[in-house]
């Protein structure tokens, strides 16, 4: 998941810095937190909250006067209404309405976590006075991460678990046959031919025919038919394909049976490859490139 930025840089020149040392009505707090959609939204607010911080330009008004014109503009701008300031409203605005879509589509695009503005504010305030934090910046960004990628999993696990468990038991009959090896990580091969050649390392760039199959044998791509090799380093592929490489003298062909983990995992980006898919490729190392 990419990191949630919840402003626009180009807004950003026109803010003012969120620091002083009177803070006035302006109250930091550590608010109570009951579920887990209370503490993604709260630490949503802190890691944006911290970004603004550390990117606002210094200057000599309060920070009562900050906070309160940016939240109003945030409030205008979940309401639909227009800003009347010209600066701190203006940006609270447009991050007003980049939550109100969210309001809609769900916090960070999830229609199952409800937006809570009231701990997003909070976050926002004690990011930005850097006060009562109880998670830093960094912190509050691996675990919005952390969460929203195990809830994407489980999501996707329930929609392609016999997709997931299909793999884990070709991969469990798989490995009992003869010339078969499988190595610490989970990758299986099998050695078709046995080059005679230097065997690359992950920053070598190495050329290679292959050729790509689900486990019902449906080809989703294929160098051979192309009719052309490719190019590419050995560390910038799947991890699977890194391993294995480095397993195989130039001059070599591999069948290779990658599990799901070791190849793209929960991606569901790639109309050709279901989430959870575990991959067969033939791969056949031509040469390493200087």
């Amino acid at each position: 998941m990419k990191k949630q930025i919840i402003f626009l840089a180009t807004a950003l020149s026109i803010l003012f810095v969120f620091t002083a040392c009177n803070q006035g009505s302006v109250k930091t707090k550590l608010p109570t937190m009951k579920t887990e959609i209370d503490s993604l939204n709260y630490a949503f607010g802190l890691a944006n909250g911290s970004d603004l911080r550390m990117m606002m330009a210094q200057d000599s008004d309060s920070v009562d006067y900050k906070v309160a014109r940016f939240i109003a503009g945030i409030r205008e701008g979940l309401s639909g209404k227009v800003s009347k300031y010209p600066e701190l409203e203006q940006v609270g605005g447009q991050v007003g309405g980049w939550l109100a879509h969210q309001k809609e589509s769900g916090l960070m695009g999830d229609s199952t976590l409800t937006l809570d503005f009231n701990l997003i504010k909070q976050g926002l305030i004690n990011a930005i006075l850097d006060k009562k934090v109880n998670l830093t910046s960094e912190q509050s960004q691996e675990y919005l991460n952390n969460v929203m990628t195990a809830r994407q999993e489980r999501r996707l696990e329930s929609q392609y678990g016999e997709i997931k468990k299909e793999g884990e038991n070709f991969l469990a009959e798989n490995k009992t046959k003869e010339n078969i090896n499988t190595t610490e990580s989970g990758l299986q091969y099998e050695v078709i031919r046995l080059g005679k050649g230097a065997k690359p390392t992950a920053t070598d760039k190495v050329k290679v025919h292959y050729e790509g199959k689900l486990l019902n044998d449906t080809i989703f791509d294929s160098s051979y038919k192309r009719g052309e090799p490719i190019d590419f380093e050995v560390g910038q592929v799947i991890k699977g394909w890194t391993e294995a490489l480095q397993l195989m003298p130039v001059g070599s062909k591999f069948k290779l049976y990658i599990p799901q983990d070791l190849a793209y995992g929960a991606n569901e980006n790639n109309p050709s490859i279901p989430p959870f898919s575990t991959l067969v490729f033939d791969v056949e190392l031509l040469e390493i490139l200087k």
